[in-house]
């Protein structure tokens, strides 16, 4: 991998969004760091341009050495991109508050939690993107998947805020 490759790292590529886009990233001669809570669901995506690294947006001592990892072999990250999530599904009166905590935990305050560790590595280089992966669910909000929704737009005002700031 060149060292003049856009570096990107990617949260969330065990399934969906996170895994096609690491392809095509790739595709594009990036160099991607896919991160996935279990390694082994994402160690097929390993290629020339392509590292994977383990990831649980919920523990900062996994958020902070994984963008240390990044920082240390690459040099700086040019893009993140907030993918990690999960959907919990049920009546919001029926969800336990761990099952909520959980929901926030990851789509929420780890997205902030991988953000603020990012950031000061591209405020000092003075470049960088931050793509937040939200969903037309934070608007348009469906019956049974309410702790989604609302975690969905919470990071919609989050990156708007961000934006703005």
């Amino acid at each position: 991998m060149s060292s003049n490759a856009p570096v990107v790292l990617i949260s969330g590529c065990s399934t969906g969004i996170g895994r096609v886009l690491t392809v095509e990233f790739a595709s594009r001669n990036w160099q991607v760091f896919a991160t996935a809570r279990k390694l082994e669901t994402i160690n097929d995506l390993k290629s020339a341009n392509v590292e994977t690294a383990t990831l649980d947006v919920t523990d900062e001592k996994s958020v902070a050495a994984c963008v240390d990892s990044v920082i240390t072999k690459a040099g700086r990250i040019d893009m993140l991109i907030n993918n990690a999530g999960l959907l919990l599904i049920g009546p919001l009166i029926e969800l336990g508050t761990n099952e909520l905590r959980h929901q926030f935990e990851t789509n929420v305050i780890g997205l902030a939690a991988l953000t603020r560790a990012v950031a000061p590595h591209m405020i000092k280089k003075r470049t960088g993107k931050i793509v937040n992966i939200s969903s037309i669910s934070g608007v348009l909000n469906t019956p049974f998947a309410g702790a989604y929704c609302s975690t969905k737009a919470a990071v919609t005002a989050f990156s708007d805020c961000l934006r703005v700031e």
